[in-house]
């Protein structure tokens, strides 16, 4: 039986509240419910992308995993849903661990996350699927670290200060490091109230992977959807970190940026390898991700020191997990044309959510992949 969704997702995201940020997900089905009509028809629709050809098939789809993908994610399927009335597609932001695991226990038939499969889970994932599983990107976007500290409106971070506050080595806001990087700001002495994850997260995987690439001697902690951290409390879902970043005066943590334009939280300018502190944007993450080479198997390494005066360092992309063939040959043509949407005129709803539309080349090798479905 599938159960609905509570909250619909507003259309605006400069306008929800913390607890509207939360209320994103939308509900979770079993995928023995799901079922979906092999019938498939195209329709023309200005409202992705001009003229967009947008493919219907009908029936149900359940997901689940990414809360980073989850804003966009929402308003694709909504969008999908409107051009598309024979199809129903149920997500839950459950975090991209979760979002492996019940992708490859088959209970959803797509799953989201934000970091590739390790060895082991794409060994599961191909043992449990005919044909094998495929990773797809479709969305990309910046990690934005929020702060809450009162008084200070522009705080920069270099990648070493904000390495050695999520080690748990810089404990105070008026720490020698942080002030070099805020020259002629007035700091405040209390504590330093870290917040991470709780759960198995993607977001986690990109940020920790950042932290190790630029700070390798500070964060020596690992690069991974959960990292034993030496300090602060974690939190489930992106929603949850921002809740109580917003919520604890001194605290600073994590998440996808659309969660801190939500909650209204300020977010820091990260020193970039050009030696510029970058607010993130969706403009900044295309600009790092602008020279991205997609692997064969779907994955792209990321560099998170890439060149360029307006990088924002800490920008990833996020996955799509699929089956290359789908138990029932009608989920695998709802399955085929929503990802392809996704990919094309779901785009254009990228920067206005704070995501950054997926680099020509990326989208291409995605849409390539995505035909091979079925």
């Amino acid at each position: 039986m599938i159960v609905q969704s509570k909250r619909r997702a507003r259309n605006r995201v400069g306008r929800r509240s913390v607890l509207g940020v939360a209320a994103l997900a939308v509900t979770l089905t079993a995928a023995a419910c799901g079922s979906s009509s092999s019938s498939s028809s195209s329709t023309t629709t200005s409202g992705g992308s001009s003229n967009a050809n947008v493919s219907c098939a009908s029936g149900t789809l359940t997901g689940a995993g990414s809360t980073f993908v989850n804003t966009i994610l929402t308003q694709w399927i909504k969008d999908y849903q409107s051009k598309c009335p024979g199809s129903t597609i149920n997500y839950q932001s459950v975090g991209s661990g979760a979002g492996v695991q019940q992708f490859n226990a088959g209970t959803v038939n797509f799953g989201a996350s934000d970091v590739p499969f390790t060895a082991s889970e794409q060994a599961a994932a191909n043992a449990k699927y005919t044909g094998g599983a495929q990773q797809i990107i479709w969305a990309a976007g910046p990690i934005a670290a929020e702060y809450h500290l009162s008084g200070v409106s522009n705080l920069k971070l270099s990648p070493t200060t904000l390495a050695g506050i999520f080690a748990g080595r810089i404990k105070t806001w008026n720490d020698p490091a942080i002030a070099a990087d805020n020259s002629g700001t007035s700091l405040p002495s209390e504590g330093i109230q870290v917040v991470h994850r709780s759960d198995g997260s993607g977001t986690t995987g990109s940020f920790t992977g950042f932290l190790a690439a630029v700070a390798p001697t500070t964060w020596t902690f690992g690069a991974a959807k959960d990292v034993p951290w030496p300090t602060g409390q974690g939190a489930k879902g992106s929603d949850g970190v921002t809740a109580v970043v917003t919520q604890t005066e001194g605290a600073i943590g994590y998440a996808e940026l659309s969660y801190a334009k939500g909650g209204q939280v300020s977010t820091a300018s990260i020193k970039n390898a050009s030696g510029q502190f970058v607010q993130p944007s969706p403009a900044g993450a295309t600009a790092a991700l602008a020279a991205t080479t997609v692997s064969p198997d779907g994955t792209a390494k990321i560099n998170y020191q890439a060149p360029g005066n307006t990088s924002y360092p800490i920008s990833t992309f996020t996955y799509a997990l699929v089956p290359m063939k789908s138990p029932s040959a009608g989920v695998g043509t709802l399955l085929k044309d929503f990802v392809q949407y996704a990919i094309g005129p779901g785009q254009s709803s990228a920067t206005k959510l704070y995501y950054a539309p997926l680099p020509a080349n990326v989208a291409s090798q995605s849409q390539t992949a995505a035909a091979g479905l079925s």
